[in-house]
Parts: C-alpha cells; structure tokens; sequence
C-alpha cells in the first residue's frame, strides 16, 4: 500500500480534499498528492478529515499533473461518461485492483481523480495507462469525490488483502516511470515533426493516438530505449544521412 499514490487535480473544495484524505486513511493509502486545487486547508477541510488531518497537512501540491506523477510506473485515471464519445476500454474499480496489486509489488501506482464539476481532460487522461469509470444507477451516475475515492480505495484494499499472485509478468520486467515515458514522447514528437509526418499546427492530434497506443501497462525501459533508438535514427537521418548516397549511410 506504501507504494500507492491518489492524485486529485484542481480540486475546488478544501471540504472534498478532506473527506478524501479520511476515504484513503481508511484504507491505508497516506500519499496524497494535489494538482493546483483551489483551496486546501480551510476549516471544511480540517472538519471532514477528522483524524486524518495529518495526512492533509502532509500532502505535496504540484503545478501539473505531469509533475505529480513523474516517479509512477502505472498511472490510471478516473472518469464518468457524462456523453463523452468512448475511445478506450474503461474498467471498474474491483477489474483494475489486481493490475495495480501486480504493478504496486515494486514501483509506485497513481490512481487520478479530476476537479469536482467536469473530470480530468482529454489531454489529462492520455497521460493514463488505464482507465477507471464506477457504475452508477443512469438516474444519478455522477460521483461526489470523495465517494469515487474511497470505493476505489476499498477495492485496492481488499485486493490487496488476497493471497498474492503476480500474474504472467516476467520476474525480470524493469516498469518505467511516467517521466521516461514523458520524454519518450516528447522525442517522439520532436522526431516527427522535423520528419513532417506532425502538423505543426495541431501536432497533439495525433499525439494522443500515440499515447493511447504506446502508453499501456506493459510498455517496459527496454521497450522505450528501443522507440528512443529509433528516434535518434530518424533524427541522425534527417541531420546528416539525408546528404549522404545510400551506400555511404551507416550506423551513426
């Protein structure tokens, strides 16, 4: 549990940050990270946090979301509907607790939770590896915060709990942290830009297609030293082996 993370970003209301900070003490989660929330320790705060007003006080406040999660390895996003036009699986609270029991063994797992009124952005969620919705009745399918925290706290809890089973992942898989896969993509975009396949007008278009389909769980620091490799290659190209006849283009 040590190595379990919530992350709330641009929370408006102390009083939710509180209620929160209770939900995951509760459960035995104590990182608490905040994204530029609107207001932190008011009266409504210390109020609902009760015991786990340590926690509040605690708590480490980042100016992105990019930021507050630079030292996972697994990042998962939480989400409701509300009309938004699906692009990926979305998994329930008690399907994504073994994927985070299996990744939290050895490396840090941040589980996202967006602002009170519209929920994390596009552009936010693509930092995710995993996708997070709680079923709800369709008369009232919306959450309040701390509520969507503490069901989910209370399914890594008790998954958690069960006897341990570290599923098909091989003993030697070396999980990279969300900064490697930050400037992974940032070389990425850096690469295809100067290539011309990005438009740079709107390059995050298609950037987020890439995240969505290079970002998985099962991307290792081999893998991304491969991409990056791959990358130099096209950049080397572009810089000098452009000039050079075919059979004078080596290895750089």
């Amino acid at each position: 549990m040590e190595n379990l993370s919530i992350v709330l970003v641009g929370t408006l209301y102390g009083g939710n940050i509180g209620s929160a900070a209770r939900a995951m003490m509760n459960m035995g989660i104590r990182d608490l990270r905040l994204v530029r929330p609107v207001e932190i320790l008011t009266e409504e705060c210390r109020n609902m946090a009760v015991n786990a007003w340590s926690l509040v006080e605690s708590s480490r406040i980042y100016s992105s979301l990019g930021e507050a999660v630079s030292d996972a390895s697994l990042v998962i996003g939480t989400t409701c509907q509300r009309g938004r036009r699906q692009k990926v699986r979305e998994y329930s609270p008690r399907e994504i607790a073994p994927l985070v029991k299996k990744n939290a063994y050895s490396s840090r797992v941040s589980i996202v939770f967006g602002p009170e009124r519209g929920g994390l952005t596009e552009e936010e969620l693509a930092e995710c590896q995993y996708l997070v919705n709680i079923p709800a009745s369709p008369d009232l399918p919306t959450l309040n915060l701390a509520q969507a925290v503490l069901i989910i706290c209370y399914e890594l809890f008790t998954c958690m709990e069960e006897v341990e089973d570290r599923g098909d992942i091989p003993p030697d898989f070396e999980y990279p942290t969300q900064e490697e896969r930050a400037q992974m993509f940032a070389h990425i975009e850096k690469t295809l830009l100067s290539i011309g396949f990005l438009s740079t007008g709107n390059p995050a278009h298609i950037m987020l297609s890439l995240k969505r389909l290079l970002g998985g769980e099962l991307l290792s620091r081999r893998d991304i030293k491969i991409i990056r490799g791959m990358m130099s290659r096209m950049d080397w190209f572009v810089e000098q082996g452009i000039n050079l006849p075919p059979e004078r283009i080596k290895r750089p």
